[in-house]
C-alpha cells in the first residue's frame, strides 16, 4: 500500500515538475530582457508565432515536432527539454529526501526551483537578477521556522538562518575584494555574493561551507577539463553561479 502511495505521488511531482521546468524556461527567456513573465502567452522566439497549448506539453511537444517551430520550422533549443527534465528529477529527488512533513518539501522545491533558474539565467547571460537573489533570502527567512534541518525549535532556526545569510555573502565579500587586489579584476560578482547569501538562508552556515566547496571544486575540474579540450583558456570568465548552486543541492541531498 505504502509503495502504490509513493508511486503515485511520484508521477503527480514528475509532472508537477515537468510544468515547472516549462515555467523555468520562461523566467530563464524573459527575465533578463525585462519582458513580462504572464503575457503574452509562450511564442517562437523566431517567428514570434504564439505557442498552441498543444505544442506546450512539456518535453512530449518537443520531441513530437522533432525539436522544431510548427510555424517557422527553426530549430527549438535543446535548453527547453533539459531544463523541464532536470526541474523534473530534482523534484522527485527533493520529494524521497523530504517528503514528511510537506512543507519541509514545499520550501526545498522552491529553493530548488530558484537556484534551477537563477543557473540558467547566469549561464546564458552572465548575471544574476536581484529579483531572485534577494526573493530567495525573503523565501527562505520566511522558511527558516519551519526548516527542521536547523534546529530543534523555531528560535534556533531563525537564528542559524540569519548567521547563514550573513557569514556566506560576508566571506565571499572578502574573497572577492582581496581577489581585485591580487588579480587586478573582479573576482566574484555582486549577484554570486547574493546568491550565497540565499543559499545560506536555506541551509544554514555549517552546510553553506561544504556547498560552497563542492560547488568550487566542481567548478574548478569542469575549467580544467574545458581548458584541456582548448575550449577555455585560463584566466576566462565561467558563471560561478550554476556551480554554487550545484554544491548547494549536492550538500542539501547528503547532508
Amino acid at each position: 500500500m505504502s509503495c502504490l502511495f509513493i508511486d503515485y505521488w511520484s508521477l503527480i511531482i514528475i509532472a508537477l515538475g515537468l510544468f515547472l521546468g516549462s515555467f523555468a524556461n520562461v523566467l530563464i527567456y524573459r527575465l533578463p530582457k525585462g519582458e513580462s513573465i504572464l503575457l503574452p502567452g509562450s511564442y517562437c522566439p523566431n517567428c514570434r508565432k504564439s505557442i498552441r497549448w498543444y505544442d506546450n506539453v512539456p518535453v512530449f511537444s518537443y520531441i513530437l515536432l522533432k525539436g522544431k517551430c510548427r510555424d517557422c520550422k527553426t530549430a527549438i533549443s535543446l535548453q527547453y527539454p533539459v531544463f523541464e527534465l532536470l526541474t523534473a528529477l530534482s523534484l522527485v529527488i527533493i520529494w524521497f529526501r523530504f517528503n514528511y512533513p510537506m512543507y519541509l518539501f514545499i520550501g526545498y522545491a522552491l529553493f530548488v526551483f530558484w537556484l534551477i533558474v537563477i543557473s540558467g539565467i547566469d549561464f546564458n547571460h552572465r548575471i544574476i537578477p536581484d529579483e531572485l537573489s534577494m526573493s530567495l533570502i525573503v523565501i527562505g527567512l520566511l522558511f527558516s521556522p519551519f526548516n527542521l534541518n536547523l534546529g530543534e525549535n523555531a528560535g534556533t532556526r531563525v537564528l542559524t538562518s540569519v548567521i547563514g545569510g550573513i557569514s556566506g555573502p560576508l566571506l565571499f565579500y572578502i574573497i572577492s575584494y582581496a581577489g581585485s587586489k591580487v588579480f587586478k579584476k573582479e573576482a566574484l560578482g555582486g549577484g554570486d555574493i547574493k546568491l550565497v547569501a540565499g543559499i545560506g538562508v536555506f541551509l544554514g552556515w555549517y552546510v553553506l561551507i561544504i556547498s560552497v566547496f563542492l560547488g568550487s571544486l566542481i567548478g574548478t575540474i569542469v575549467s580544467l577539463i574545458l581548458i584541456l579540450l582548448k575550449k577555455k583558456s585560463f584566466g576566462d570568465y565561467l558563471p560561478y553561479g550554476p556551480f554554487l548552486s550545484l554544491g548547494a543541492f549536492l550538500a542539501l541531498i547528503f547532508l
